[in-house]
């Protein structure tokens, strides 16, 4: 890399980059959630990296005539993906989802891309990134190499104004590529669009430097001295935007609402990875802001089982049969207490217990669908019973039916694709 100190800038922030998500999924699993959630960190500095892409890319489409439609397509590519972001604009100004959107949208927002993916496995998801996953190996690798070595084709592409990444970017696209097919299930997805988003911001700055100072090539400290002072500011302005929004209580009210749900996501991905050191952490602080929550402590409990902590393992246990006591001396009739305590005094061992609480919640829910045969929400409580049971094809028909008469409804809507995913493996 002798007289290339681009490649080292570039190279050097990729493993910033990518040694800093890493780290912070092993050691500080919250400060990986604030830099893969939305409206955090790491979504605000995707979303600045693409909206630098779209504007450099503006301006190299006007002046330089051989790749002008390639540029051009890729502003309008990189523009669109910015307004997605951020729902177009209803992250920044709240307004409320259209009902079309609500409807069908997979996460209930005022976007586009989640009419086809989001946060529930699909066929069709899964085939788009498969697609995206050999697009960005074919662009960011393939197309590159091929250039570097001159061979026709790549040269023919050149020619019709199909413009190359330099080939340095390698690492950006093909990780990116990797991590699009979800191999970990640790939200990194997001860290592959924050690989691309910078990957394509770094082209489109590099085809403007070569266009405004008559340039041959990549190889100029000018590249390397851009893309570092391009990065520092999207950084900076990335957290910006982040203590912006958490500044005003509304958005705060609603990220932390978010930070909490994927506290609780992590915390099972822990789990599934046997670190439930650290998935007992993030229950810890889950228990403090809801102390009656008797599913965080059968969670805590399986967790301490695991860890060979019986006393504390009894201990969660017993909490979490207690508490639901106290909610079922008040009303036997609530099919969700009856469920919980199912699952409690099964983690307990005690299955006599757990079947009499099963058998009451089913005959709670017979009779609730019975008296109430239109209610989206007794199907679904039903439902849950009938999942608890092992009766999935039964619980998948009952979140159909909740789902088909409220599809506005992101709880029946998150169940029902969930019911489907496990009646299709």
């Amino acid at each position: 890399m002798q007289n290339k100190p681009h490649k080292v800038v570039i190279l050097a922030l990729f493993v910033i980059v990518l040694a800093g998500y890493a780290f912070m999924a092993v050691k500080f699993p919250l400060a990986y959630i604030w830099a893969t959630y939305e409206d955090l960190l790491g979504e605000w500095a995707q979303t600045y990296f693409f909206l630098a892409a779209a504007i450099l890319s503006v301006l190299v489409a006007l002046r330089d005539r051989r790749y002008r439609w390639f540029f051009a397509l890729l502003a309008v590519a990189c523009s669109y993906v910015v307004l997605e972001e951020i729902s177009w604009g209803q992250r920044i100004f709240g307004y409320s989802t259209p009902d079309f959107l609500k409807s069908r949208n997979l996460q209930g927002e005022a976007n586009l891309h989640n009419l086809f993916t989001g946060p529930h496995n699909t066929l069709l998801k899964d085939l788009i990134s498969l697609a995206v996953s050999l697009a960005l190996i074919g662009y960011g690798l393939i197309y590159p190499l091929l250039r570097t070595f001159k061979w026709k084709i790549a040269l023919w592409a050149d020619r019709i104004g199909i413009a190359a990444p330099p080939l340095v970017l390698w690492p950006f696209f093909t990780v990116a590529a990797y991590f699009e097919l979800k191999p970990l299930s640790f939200n990194e997805a997001e860290i592959a669009e924050l690989l691309i988003a910078m990957a394509l911001a770094f082209t489109a700055s590099l085809y403007h430097l070569l266009m405004r100072c008559d340039l041959s090539s990549e190889d100029s400290p000018a590249f390397g001295k851009r893309v570092l002072i391009l990065s520092t500011t999207v950084f900076v302005l990335a957290g910006i935007t982040t203590a912006g929004f958490y500044s005003v209580p509304e958005k705060q009210s609603r990220i932390d609402g978010r930070i909490e749900r994927g506290m609780e996501k992590f915390a099972r991905r822990y789990e599934r990875y046997d670190r439930c050191d650290i998935a007992n952490k993030l229950y810890t602080i889950l228990l403090l802001k809801e102390p009656d929550r008797t599913y965080l402590m059968r969670k805590m409990a399986a967790c301490y089982r695991e860890l060979g902590r019986m006393p504390e393992f009894e201990k969660s246990v017993a909490r979490a049969i207690e508490t639901d006591l106290k909610i079922y001396a008040k009303d036997p009739w609530r099919a969700s207490v009856n469920q919980s305590l199912v699952r409690s005094y099964k983690l307990a061992g005690n299955d006599e217990k757990a079947q009499a609480h099963l058998t009451e919640a089913m005959q709670i829910g017979r009779d609730r669908i019975a008296d109430y045969p239109g209610s989206p929400k007794a199907a679904y409580s039903f439902a849950r019973t009938l999942k608890l049971a092992g009766q999935r094809e039964e619980a998948l028909q009952y979140f159909t039916r909740a789902y088909e008469m409220d599809r506005t409804s992101s709880k029946y809507r998150k169940a029902y694709y969930s019911a489907l995913a496990s009646a299709n493996r």
